[in-house]
């Protein structure tokens, strides 16, 4: 026996433990692909060139690997899930891009037609045909892919509400179930996927995977209003220039007094042509009156999506950085009152996401 005691094996840290599947995501998307040569000479480039160089966002790896990890232990099995979810943003930001408009000739280094056909594949085939080739039961394999559906689903009637809506007939309340359909639901389906998956739930009304459903729309609603708000901060305010219905605008819109109000619409009718008038309109988007009821609902969907954690995984070392991604979508909102306590610190999880040239780093994705 030797005389110095055997030290202790080190075990990674969570966030390490993630670092080290992230590569994983990528290796099973690129199986994928290569299952389209030879017979797809022509799409399986431009879903390379897009899975490759597409607009990524913030958690769509992270989120479903830490869930899983957070229910049953391990991260490696909800990689497919994972795959699944970057293919479905993949295709989300693409739509998102060009909708925005400027894309010019050029669209992630490639044709934009090309390329938006590409994001049709990616969004919706070649998912099903990866959750279809699932090694699980026939019954979870079905449930799987129903949440995928529902998920995206959910999200086109978000996505279109959110292009149809004028902020002048729009309701505070309209919008916040915008923003559960259009992102709500996408944080939603990966949470629950990777829920699903991890406790063999193959029925429909398992509480356990309806709890981290909810847990996932929560971090996708609080993602959402961070979008919103790095818009605004970052001086384009491109929301006020395309007159899109956000929370902060409509809330101005339908608490402002009549002058106020008039004065706001006057500079809405300006915004896509003035940045001076768009400048104005977002100081008057962050008066006190019309920040009080964001405040509080950010407050509470913050607080619920935690208190969700403590019940669902109070024990994982996975949760921990599921606290820390929650803390983080409100870190620099004008709820701005930087979480403390056991959820404070900030999470630091592998190499960020790409962003297109111009376009602020933070923002997280479908227009969301």
């Amino acid at each position: 026996m030797s005389p110095h005691p055997r030290s202790a094996a080190v075990r990674p840290s969570p966030e390490a433990r993630l670092a080290e599947v992230f590569p994983q995501v990528g290796e099973y998307l690129a199986g994928l692909l290569d299952a389209y040569r030879p017979r797809y000479a022509h799409l399986r480039p431009a879903l390379e060139q897009l899975v490759a160089h597409g607009r990524r966002t913030p958690l769509e790896n992270a989120l479903p690997l830490l869930v899983h990890g957070a229910v049953e232990g391990t991260l490696e099995p909800a990689v497919p899930v994972a795959g699944v979810h970057v293919l479905w943003w993949r295709a989300a930001n693409t739509f998102d891009d060009v909708s925005d408009g400027g894309v010019g000739t050029r669209l992630y280094g490639g044709d934009p037609a090309a390329v938006m056909t590409a994001a049709l594949e990616c969004g919706y085939a070649l998912p099903l045909r990866a959750l279809a080739a699932l090694p699980v039961p026939g019954p979870l394999r079905e449930r799987l892919t129903a949440d995928f559906l529902d998920g995206w689903t959910a999200a086109c009637d978000g996505q279109v509400g959110d292009i149809l809506g004028s902020p002048t007939g729009t309701s505070p309340e309209e919008v916040l179930t915008v923003y559960r359909h259009k992102s709500g639901s996408v944080y939603a389906m990966a949470a629950t996927m990777a829920a699903r998956l991890a406790l063999g739930a193959d029925g429909a009304d398992d509480p356990r995977t309806a709890a981290w459903g909810e847990f996932g729309q929560a971090v996708g609603m609080l993602a959402q209003l961070r979008n919103d708000e790095d818009d605004l901060r970052s001086g384009h305010s491109d929301d006020l220039g395309n007159h899109t219905a956000t929370y902060l605008l409509v809330q101005l819109l339908h608490s402002a007094p009549d002058a106020a109000r008039e004065q706001a619409v006057e500079l809405l009718g300006r915004a896509a042509d003035s940045a001076a008038d768009r400048h104005r309109l977002a100081a008057m988007m962050y008066a006190p009156d019309v920040l009080a009821p964001y405040q509080r609902f950010l407050a509470d969907v913050h607080q619920h999506a935690h208190a969700l954690l403590d019940t669902l995984a109070p024990d994982s070392p996975f949760a921990g950085p599921l606290h820390r991604c929650v803390d983080d979508e409100v870190r620099t909102t004008a709820y701005a009152v930087a979480p403390t306590g056991p959820h404070g610190a900030h999470c630091a999880l592998p190499p960020g996401p790409a962003v297109l040239p111009g376009r602020t780093p933070g923002r997280s994705g479908q227009k969301v």
